[in-house]
């Protein structure tokens, strides 16, 4: 048997008269049976008809197919007998089927590895698809690593979430809830008035915090001669001695008072809440108050401090005046982590801009959703760090020292026995661990406060500028008749408070001036910078110049690899298993 010019085996005239093979396996799948520069013996060999349509076979004046296609998944004898071998002895193997396979893929330059015109070139091409291969492959494992870690970045923008622009109106903003929370939590005035002697010892041992006293104090209050103080709750001690309401002297905006405004028809100008520091001012509770930029819009507050009125703990304390605070409306001052201290004799000017800030849950980011509200308002650092430790105090001394503002969960506040004996010993453990990061791994972990970033937040930025009261405005204030009337009711001689001076507006006065230096709205909005089209445009960009491949590409070879293990392990073909015969013609 010799090659033909052709380069391919012809048919023999035996190998034509099996079955006419390569029509009924080859032709009726519309692919025929050609072969190039086929040699028949017409004298010895009478073909036979085609058994379909009856025609007589010919193998010359037909276009010649590519011989390559799909001959990796015929059988041997299948491919011996169509006269596809390249030598009498030819062994199929799957290095042979992945050659014929490379002839054939979409990508670009594999079929140069076995079909190059020289050695040399072959080799050029085996080298440089190897380096492609091998440096696509680290560019897809990193962008796989890259996406898997889903890193994050922000993004700043500025809004105006109004409509008045539009109609050609200058913008409002929404006016924040303003805390003002006073560092006198008890009055002396109360702890001295006459049937409060024991008050005032057991106020003065709690703020010490000291646990051997509170010990202490716990025995002597099983006596009998405290059975009237023991039962009152610690939150009632706090509420019955804090600071008057009238301590607000002054609210207004664009010179008219704060309940003459449309914003306050129907809520109040301000709420109080009671807080472990005492009890706080609550401006604008429900947020209806709205502003302009600049001046024209600034909400103007005063406060009398009543420094003469400061209980000993309180004047021992190297704070004086009051913390202040700006937030939205479903949050609570006593929830914020800072404030800013405000000394009386001082007038105070605020520039706030409002920024909104929006992160990615998990997996991506690490915000918390699964919680949006708490006893505390709306979700924040500080709300979970208040609720973790209401948590402790309860589970351990089945109350907490005051009860949050929305008391879902029904705490009690605990009475002053119970402060005493537990309360205060459980909240100076918890103050400790929270405040010592080397603990973390030595605690049980229902006392950590782990507490996670909210996904969404709204933060009022201030900048904040100072003056101090001049003597000439103390005293063009002492002048008016309404002022010194104020100082006359709250004085008590008796006590030692005395309001009768030009003096005495200076060193109790704060004066608070809130403004907006911009109607425009940051928004801070964090977002997943690798995506999913990120990681496949990667993956096709590489794939595509460094190895001329797509989604074809790996399709074909998937169904190149299912298809070896199915023709070599389970001996299956295209046509099926059925085994064909042939028969000699004699």
């Amino acid at each position: 048997m010799s090659k033909s010019e052709g380069g391919l085996i012809p048919a023999t005239p035996v190998q034509l008269q099996k079955k006419s093979i390569c029509f009924e396996n080859m032709h009726n799948k519309g692919n025929g049976a050609y072969f190039e520069n086929p040699v028949v013996e017409e004298d010895s060999l009478k073909v036979k008809n085609h058994p379909r349509t009856g025609r007589t076979p010919t193998t010359t004046n037909r276009k010649a197919p590519n011989p390559r296609k799909w001959r990796y998944l015929m059988t041997q004898e299948t491919r011996f007998e169509l006269g596809l071998a390249t030598s009498a002895d030819e062994k199929m193997t799957w290095i042979r089927d992945f050659r014929d396979f490379a002839g054939d893929t979409s990508a670009h330059g594999v079929k140069n590895i076995f079909e190059g015109p020289t050695k040399l070139l072959k080799l050029i091409f085996l080298i440089c698809w190897i380096i492609c291969s091998v440096y696509a492959t680290y560019v897809i494992m990193n962008s796989i690593i890259t996406f898997i870690n889903r890193p994050t970045g922000t993004k700043f923008t500025f809004l105006v979430e109004n409509e008045q622009r539009k109609l050609g109106k200058p913008a409002v903003v929404p006016m924040p809830t303003i805390s003002v929370c006073s560092h006198n939590k008890v009055k002396k005035s109360f702890l001295m008035r006459k049937g409060n002697e024991q008050l005032r010892d057991i106020y003065h041992t709690l703020e010490k915090y000291d646990k051997g006293e509170a010990a202490e104090l716990a025995v002597n209050l099983t006596r009998e001669e405290f059975a009237e103080v023991r039962d009152m709750r610690y939150e009632d001690l706090l509420a019955a001695g804090s600071i008057s309401s009238d301590r607000l002297l002054m609210c207004q905006q664009r010179s008219r008072n704060c309940r003459d405004l449309a914003a306050f028809s129907q809520t109040p100008v301000f709420t109080r809440e009671n807080s472990i520091t005492g009890t706080c001012f609550r401006i604008n509770p429900m947020g209806t108050l709205n502003a302009l930029m600049g001046d024209y819009g600034a909400l103007q507050l005063r406060f009398w401090a009543d420094v003469q009125d400061y209980s000993k703990a309180a004047k021992n304390s190297p704070y004086h005046g009051f913390t202040v605070a700006f937030h939205d409306r479903d949050s609570y001052g006593s929830t914020l982590s800072s404030g800013y201290l405000m000394s009386p004799g001082s007038y105070y000017k605020v520039d706030l801009r409002m920024r909104k800030e929006s992160r990615e849950p998990p997996p991506s980011g690490h915000c918390d959703d699964s919680q949006p509200f708490t006893t505390y308002g709306n979700y924040s650092e500080g709300a979970c760090i208040m609720e973790c430790k209401d948590k402790v105090l309860n589970d351990t001394c089945g109350c907490v020292n005051v009860v949050p503002p929305i008391n879902t969960l029904n705490y009690t506040s605990c009475t002053l026995q119970q402060w005493s004996s537990c309360g205060l010993k459980t909240y100076l453990d918890w103050y400790k661990n929270y405040t010592n990061p080397d603990t973390e791994n030595e605690l049980p972990s229902e006392t950590m406060c782990r507490c996670h970033l909210p996904c969404t937040e709204t933060n009022y930025e201030a900048k904040v500028s100072s003056s101090d009261i001049p003597m000439s405005y103390a005293e063009n204030m002492f002048e008016i008749a309404g002022i010194r009337g104020y100082m006359q009711h709250i004085s008590a001689p008796e006590l030692g408070i005395n309001y009768n001076k030009s003096s005495d507006i200076k060193d109790n006065m704060m004066v608070l001036e809130v403004m907006f230096s911009s109607s425009q709205i940051s928004q801070v909005k964090e977002f997943v910078k690798y995506t999913t089209n990120n990681l496949l445009g990667d993956i096709g960009g590489v794939l595509g110049l460094f190895l001329g491949a797509s989604l074809f590409t790996i399709l074909e070879f998937f169904q190149f690899i299912i298809m070896s293990i199915a023709k070599y392990c389970c001996m299956w073909t295209p046509g099926g298993r059925k085994k064909l015969e042939a028969s000699e013609m004699s």
